[in-house]
């Protein structure tokens, strides 16, 4: 007993030599701080600053502040870095409130410092109708109404944690949004909210289904939860966060690692940074499935929740090194792994190399691996640049189809004109078969067959588009006054058929079938034909989006207002279907387009607000 009492002293001796403060949570990546340090960066007022995000609050702050002593800012942006560090204090911070009524002006109850503890809640309401233009097609309606209670504080001096619970009640319609930004907000149970125990099943809720399947308006429940447990030491030399949250590793408006749009995950991350110019982050986390079977009668990359061994019961692990050696001059390395859930060392050990591991443990995993590099010019702009590697089989990049390699080119400029313009304009090509992997047949690691393709809760995990696309984006925010800000984005997808084996084009199911590729006859590479990206587009989807948002001064609520375009133009085909060695399905690369383009145009108007964030 007394030795136990020793260490106990000796833990207590040293944690405050190697601690730093509190205020660990994470910041959400939707939060306005981002933008603002990012216009920052460009302009030459703060450091270049990682690519592992989302930040903790402490960090986040930091910046804030450094932000208020720089001659980059006018008089009018440093307001409106004031007004921002207020609501993450109010979020975040260590200030107690007096009285209990202060619980209806800023919806939580706080203690005091060092271990302050928060107990609040908050609340929105997403309201969208539309008009799509095909012939018998009803109005568009997608609403989401969802609130939240927590319970979020500090341990000590070096950890922060947040308990939540939250409740969705949603009316979804996938014509709302762009299929590739469709987000289905629970993780967890979802529900019949009038038929307990039907499960989502189709969207839009087809006419035809059974009366007990598709409900009564089609209204859904969802039950869902995010804890976190986040820990710094000493200056953020060491960090790490057990949770459930969105990340974004990798330079980009999205990116083709681990983007800002995929669903959040349960992981655990861990954060090395001895010197400036040097980081480590690793993670490793339990991913999802959904049970949606299809959307606008396109196959989801979806399963029942019942089964006893699903196929998407995958973890996935990535590790990343970020180095700036030059000042302004960051670069990049990754490796990411989709694996069967199971006990595997390989993946747990946070100094291991995947790629080694997968072909060791007999080549059953799904390995991606990246490198990215970015140049900031203070004043001017930052330039980045970023590649992502499947597979790899020679050098002819372009034409070979087995070279399956995503590409991302992209700048920020921050404008002369409003408070805190940010431009990003950005280019992204990802190739047929990235991200795929063709279902395991072998029970090696589960009773039924499984895939270990880049899919989390039925959506990508990576860049937000189907394989065998190329999109052009950009997109601008600013803040118009004080409280009132605007983001605008423009893209421009484009859908090639060339190996599609299914009517309705390439997706993250289609694989590639490499015993033709190998043995076969017929095309440039074994039966496959070389890349032809343009000479195959079947689908253009455009895209023109503005919301507009107004913080109310007098009461913790945003109000916000949206204009949505969809242009999609689409050419049927018929697809050149074989039967692949394994079993599988494949196309070579030859497809016959059978008529003429057909336009479908959607309009849709939003209506939002949100209450204590």
């Amino acid at each position: 007993m007394k030795g136990k009492s020793l260490i106990v002293l000796a833990v207590m001796l040293i944690l405050p030599v190697f601690v730093f403060s509190a205020q660990f949570h994470s910041v959400p990546l939707g939060n306005e701080a981002y933008r603002l340090i990012n216009v920052a960066v460009v302009r030459g007022a703060v450091s270049n600053q990682s690519d592992v995000r989302p930040y903790n609050y402490n960090l986040v702050r930091s910046l804030l502040n450094e932000m208020l002593s720089s001659d980059c800012f006018s008089a009018s942006e440093k307001s409106h870095i004031n007004s921002v560090l207020e609501d993450l204090e109010s979020l975040y911070g260590t200030a107690p409130t007096s009285e209990f009524t202060d619980l209806f002006k800023n919806g939580y109850l706080r203690s005091a410092a060092p271990n302050s503890t928060s107990v609040g809640g908050m609340a929105s309401f997403d309201f969208t109708i539309g008009v799509d233009s095909t012939e018998g097609a009803e109005d568009v309606l997608d609403v989401r109404i969802n609130c939240q209670a927590y319970i979020r504080g500090d341990l000590f001096s070096f950890m922060s944690y947040d308990l939540n619970f939250k409740l969705n009640l949603d009316r979804i319609d996938p014509r709302a949004r762009l299929t590739t930004d469709l987000q289905i907000n629970c993780d967890g149970f979802y529900m019949d909210f009038f038929h307990p125990g039907n499960r989502l099943t189709v969207l839009p809720i087809p006419e035809d289904a059974p009366e007990d399947e598709k409900g009564v308006f089609g209204l859904f429940l969802g039950i869902e939860a995010f804890p976190e447990i986040s820990l710094s030491f000493k200056d953020e030399l060491f960090t790490a966060r057990f949770g459930t949250v969105k990340r974004s590793w990798g330079p980009g408006y999205n990116n083709l690692g681990l983007s800002a749009s995929a669903r959040a995950f349960d992981a655990i991350e861990l954060g090395f940074s001895p010197v400036s110019w040097f980081s480590y982050h690793v993670l490793v986390g339990s991913l999802g499935n959904v049970s949606l079977d299809s959307v606008n009668g396109v196959e989801w990359p979806s399963e029942n929740m019942d089964a006893k061994n699903g196929k998407y019961s995958n973890n996935f692990s990535m590790h990343r090194v970020d180095l700036e050696p030059l000042s302004g001059k960051r670069f990049g390395i990754w490796e990411s792994v989709v694996w069967r859930k199971r006990f595997e060392i390989s993946y747990l050990n946070p100094f291991s190399i995947y790629m080694f591991a997968q072909n060791a443990l007999g080549d059953y995993d799904n390995v991606l691996a990246g490198f990215d590099f970015s140049y900031t010019i203070p004043g001017i702009g930052r330039l980045y640049a970023a590649l992502a590697m499947d597979e790899l089989n020679n050098l002819k990049f372009i034409s070979n189809p087995r070279n399956i390699l995503s590409y991302q080119i992209g700048a920020e400029f921050s404008p002369g004109f409003l408070d805190f313009s940010l431009l990003t304009v950005q280019a992204t090509y990802v190739p047929a078969f990235f991200g795929s992997h063709y279902q395991d047949q072998e029970p090696l690691f589960a009773d039924v067959p499984y895939t270990t393709a880049y899919v989390n809760k039925g959506q990508n995990i990576g860049y937000p588009v189907n394989p065998d696309t190329f999109e052009i984006l950009m997109n601008f925010k600013t803040t118009i006054s004080e409280g009132l800000s605007l983001d605008l984005t423009v893209k421009d997808q484009m859908r090639s058929a060339q190996y599609s084996y299914k009517t309705t084009g390439t997706d993250i199911l289609t694989y590639m079938s490499y015993d033709a590729y190998d043995y076969g006859e017929g095309g440039d590479f074994g039966e496959y034909y070389k890349r032809d990206f343009f000479q195959n587009i079947w689908n253009n989807a455009f895209n023109v989006g503005a919301v507009v948002e107004k913080k109310l001064n007098a009461f913790p609520i945003t109000i916000s207002f949206g204009l949505n375009c969809i242009w999609d133009m689409t050419r049927p085909f018929n697809p050149t279907v074989k039967h692949g060695y394994e079993g599988y399905d494949y196309n070579p690369g030859t497809v016959e387009f059978t008529d003429d383009w057909v336009n479908t145009v959607i309009v849709n108007m939003s209506m939002g607000a949100r209450i204590y964030y």
